[in-house]
């Protein structure tokens, strides 16, 4: 088995849907709950943009996609984990995946044992600091 640092983002997701199966429609209801909060307040996302490695513009790329994806494979991707890692965390789109997890990971819904593996696997850094106004 890689160590931690020898795995990429499509490993580390494997494996995070290996040890939480049953959190994994949890998971993608929240990331789909993301994309529309974000949809919903584009406006103040273009306003409020201060990331210095990609522009907003990219950011609503990578929401464009995982909709689609979403849209796509339905129930696919959280009932199969390998559909859940190649669709959610694979290439430049996972950025947008990852910060949701790191999100869902710091809210009150998120199990202790969850947040944990989130925060091991991925990180606690937050892409984006932008608090919505609805």
């Amino acid at each position: 088995m890689k160590t931690l640092q020898q795995m990429d983002n499509l490993e580390r997701a494997y494996l995070l849907a290996r040890l939480f199966p049953d959190e994994l429609q949890v998971i993608t209801q929240f990331i789909k709950k993301e994309a529309e909060l974000f949809n919903r307040n584009r406006e103040q996302v273009f306003n409020e943009w201060t990331e210095k490695n990609i522009d907003a513009n990219r950011w609503y790329d990578f929401i464009n996609n995982f909709e689609r994806r979403y849209d796509k494979n339905g129930a696919r991707l959280y009932r199969n984990k390998r559909t859940f890692r190649d669709q959610l965390f694979d290439g430049y789109d996972a950025l947008f995946t990852i910060h949701c997890l790191i999100v869902y990971a710091d809210s009150t819904f998120c199990n202790l044992k969850l947040r944990q593996a989130i925060h091991l696997f991925f990180g606690n850094h937050k892409f984006l600091a932008i608090t919505f106004n609805n």
